[in-house]
Order: C-alpha cells, then sequence, then structure tokens
C-alpha cells in the first residue's frame, strides 16, 4: 500500500462572506459558521501543509457601493465588529492548524476596500484587509485582487475575473489554459480538456463551493445553483495532483466514511 504522508496536502476554501444583512428588520449573518465547523473539523484530521483562501471570506457589504445611499440596508452593521468576529470564530481557529503555508486572495467583496480608500483617500490603511483581519501578524501570503497562487500545476483563483454562466468551468480552463479552482460563483461544477495532439496534456477547471448561506436577501426568494463545500486534495513531486470536492449538506459532510459536522 503506497502511504500518502510525504505528498503535499492542500485545501481550497472560499465564499464564507462573513458578515450580516438586515431582513426584515433584523440583523441576518450572511456566513454559515455550520458550513464552516464542517470544514473545519476535517482539516483538522487532514492537516494541509498548504492553506488557501480564496476570497470574499469577509463580505465587506457595510461598505458597498451598492448600499451606498440607501442606510436601511446597513442599519446597526458595522465592518470592524464583522472583522474582529471573523478572526475570532474562524482565521484564529484556522492558525491553528499545522500548514506550512497560508495563502489569502481576496475576492470582489474586499475589493470594496479599496473602492472605499479610493473614494475617502484619508481612509487609506486603517480599512485595509491585512488590518481589519491582522493578517500580517499572522504568516499569511496576501496576494492582490484577482491574483493567481499556483501550486504545481494547478492554479487557485478567487474567479471574479472569468466569465460566468452554465459554462462558467469550460470558460475557465479555455481562459486560464491551466487546470484551475476557483470560487465567486457559490456553485460545483467541472469541466476537463485534453489535447488529441498531446493526450498527456490534460486541464481540468472546477468551480468551488462556498461557506456562505443560499438565500440572501438580494436572492430575492429566486432559485438558484448555489452549494456549500470546498476543496482539498494531495500534490505529487512532479507537480500533478488528486483533488476532490466535499459537498456539505445540512452542515455536515462525509469523507472516506467519516462524518464531519459543524
Amino acid at each position: 500500500m503506497l502511504l500518502l504522508g510525504n505528498m503535499t496536502r492542500f485545501a481550497f476554501l472560499c465564499d464564507l462572506h462573513y458578515g450580516f444583512e438586515r431582513r426584515g428588520g433584523h440583523k441576518v449573518p450572511l456566513h454559515d459558521l455550520t458550513a464552516f465547523g464542517a470544514a473545519f473539523a476535517f482539516l483538522e484530521d487532514f492537516k494541509p501543509h498548504t492553506l488557501i483562501l480564496g476570497g470574499d471570506w469577509l463580505d465587506c457589504g457595510v461598505v458597498s457601493h451598492h448600499n451606498s445611499g440607501k442606510p436601511g440596508r446597513t442599519e446597526g452593521l458595522r465592518l470592524l465588529a464583522d472583522a474582529q468576529a471573523c478572526r475570532a470564530d474562524t482565521l484564529t481557529p484556522l492558525e491553528r492548524l499545522p500548514a506550512q503555508h497560508r495563502i489569502y486572495i481576496p475576492g470582489n467583496h474586499e475589493a470594496w476596500l479599496e473602492d472605499l480608500t479610493d473614494d475617502q483617500p484619508g481612509l487609506e490603511g486603517l480599512v485595509s484587509l491585512p488590518n481589519l483581519l491582522t493578517l500580517s501578524l499572522t504568516r499569511w501570503t496576501i496576494l492582490p485582487h484577482a491574483g493567481k497562487y499556483h501550486l504545481g500545476k494547478l492554479t487557485f483563483v478567487h474567479g471574479d475575473q472569468l466569465k460566468g454562466g452554465q459554462a462558467v468551468a469550460k470558460n475557465a480552463v479555455i481562459e486560464a489554459e491551466r487546470s484551475i479552482r476557483f470560487g465567486h460563483f457559490h456553485t460545483y461544477m467541472a469541466y476537463t480538456k485534453t489535447s488529441f495532439i498531446e493526450e498527456k496534456l490534460g486541464r481540468t477547471g472546477i468551480a468551488v463551493p462556498c461557506l456562505c448561506t443560499k438565500d440572501p436577501k438580494y436572492g430575492e426568494g429566486r432559485g438558484n445553483s448555489w452549494v456549500q463545500g470546498f476543496n482539498y486534495g494531495w500534490l505529487n513531486d512532479n507537480g500533478t495532483y488528486h483533488d476532490y470536492i466535499a459537498i456539505i449538506t445540512n452542515g455536515q459532510t462525509i469523507i472516506n466514511g467519516r462524518r464531519y459536522r459543524g
């Protein structure tokens, strides 16, 4: 039997959207800590060497341009309180994992912080992502918005630079011309492409599910393709990989016959 202990283990989590919205006069979470808890329970067993957060971890909706001039949408919501709770509930536990590399790829929601400082230059540095989540103090590598993280023959991005629609995984492979994993679309979709000239040049694209709630107010109650889950896998010395999607249903997932609950 081949043991996998010496292979590089990695995990890719995205779209927690830690934060709140106003709904029916109440403050309602956009994040789902039960879904996150299921993922974290697995990670405690899996012990990834590389941990990648793929963006929109902090929702930042309270400073979004979509809510500008609409104070009723953000009444009682505070960016700093969200960031502090996000750190306590998710980042501090994740930092207890023995990961050698921690990567944070900001998404389009975190980019709203840059939009805010563009509009109010006096806030520069005060509302930056590293400061709000104290990432620079805890050995995270923070990529720029739309950044790309390469791990062997895999590339990880947030995904907001990709064309959406029903063929988003196909679009990702064609646009990236690499095997790629991405979030942003809150769904699970896969596509493969192999060259008829070079059969070994196989590429795969996977849209990785989210860890947020699946029915935000802006969805207006319509059906969608959202699903909760995360990506994990192993990397060979030559850069090839074996990775999987764990689907979370009702706060739990089953991997290798073991149940993980949030």
